[in-house]
């Protein structure tokens, strides 16, 4: 049964990246303690949670000493396994249901799962040893990619792509470390999110659909919004945006990823629970973020209209970004979106985050960039 919790009432942010930062800023905004657990002190939650803990690892120990703190807890995903929810189910309130912390902890079951809902996803084959992935690649085929299903272990975002038989021994390595999911490698013309969040009233957010672009050195991942697709591939990634959401039961945010071919055919590529930095591109850009969404959806507050306030945004790293022109942009502008952070005890010129550029249209924000000279040289 979900909880509802008032102001004054702990969340409990787990993780250190800007995400938590922002949620926690969030929920700070609207009357709630914050309290932090992180394994490194150098981090941009620190200075918006009323208290933080500094664990040496996720263990037992120390999550359910930080459970036994906070009243309702959230966690970034691949920090955690199924057994470390379990844990912190027992002792405070978990805004998941078994099957949406099955699916964030464990890619094998978030693809059997899509695929048992009838979503269109790439053929995928769960890999114990060598002689599977032979096997699979019969009809799965090259290229392929092998991914590790446990997101919480070490180097389990460091995928491998096979294109023939003499990345064997690269997979094997792979393998040893644990169970693997082999997966089709699909052409595909563009990938693009969709980021929701529903509360337990059932209000749903259908955020507008962006593109991740990949800019390499000339700036980094990108989001851009409005995603450039057709009609009917628009419709299909809401629709199943919004089947999800309401068949997990979803209680915050959920951002599911997809692959879209030159032909318009949709692949669900991945459904991601919980906070995601591709939906950055909401500050400034949207009447309600991502993150006070989520953190409305958390703890049980109504969720507002979702409005535009501008037709197009495009979302930039700042690390890719020369700093002294966008503390200039900063200075000077009420248009754009700006999480910029500075964790306690780093130099003052060192930032981290990202910047909204909002416009009329993309080649608007393009043009913006380009004039400001944003990007480094």
């Amino acid at each position: 049964m979900p909880h509802k919790h008032y102001p004054g009432s702990t969340v409990g942010i787990i993780g250190s990246s800007v995400t938590s930062a922002l949620l926690a800023q969030s929920a700070g905004k609207l009357g709630y303690r914050v309290a932090s657990l992180v394994l490194n002190a150098n981090n941009p939650v620190r200075q918006f949670a009323s208290w933080q803990t500094v664990a040496d690892a996720y263990d037992e120990s120390a999550l359910r000493y930080f459970a036994g703190r906070v009243d309702v807890v959230i966690a970034e995903t691949g920090l955690l396994s199924n057994q470390d929810y379990q844990v912190l189910a027992k002792l405070t309130d978990v805004p998941l249901s078994e099957d949406l912390m099955a699916i964030s902890t464990d890619r094998l079951i978030e693809k059997a799962y899509l695929d048992s809902k009838r979503c269109l996803v790439t053929p995928f084959s769960m890999i114990t040893q060598l002689e599977d992935i032979k096997e699979a690649v019969e009809y799965i085929g090259f290229p392929c990619l092998l991914k590790a299903t446990q997101r919480h272990l070490p180097q389990s975002d460091e995928h491998i792509i096979l294109y023939n038989e003499e990345d064997y021994a690269a997979a094997q390595a792979k393998i040893e470390q644990g169970t693997c999911i082999l997966e089709a490698w699909i052409p595909t013309e563009k990938r693009v999110s969709l980021t929701v969040v529903r509360n337990e009233r059932g209000e749903v957010l259908l955020y507008p659909i962006f593109e991740v672009l990949q800019r390499g050195d000339s700036g980094g991942e990108q989001v851009r919004y409005p995603a450039n697709v057709g009609l009917e591939v628009e419709r299909e990634v809401r629709r199943v945006g919004q089947y999800l959401a309401e068949e997990l039961h979803l209680i915050g945010a959920l951002t599911v990823d997809y692959l879209v071919t030159s032909s318009g055919v949709v692949y669900v590529n991945g459904a991601s629970i919980g906070l995601a930095s591709e939906a950055l591109f909401t500050i400034g850009s949207m009447s309600v973020s991502h993150f006070e969404a989520m953190a409305r959806a958390l703890v049980g507050l109504p969720l507002p209209e979702l409005v535009p306030l501008s037709k197009a945004a495009i979302a930039l790293p700042v690390e890719e970004l020369n700093k002294e022109n966008v503390l200039t942009q900063m200075m000077l502008r009420t248009d754009w979106g700006f999480a910029l952070f500075n964790p306690i005890g780093n130099q003052p010129d060192f930032l981290m985050g990202k910047v909204i550029v909002t416009g009329d249209s993309l080649s608007n924000c393009e043009r913006q960039i380009e004039l400001t000279e944003l990007l480094a040289k």
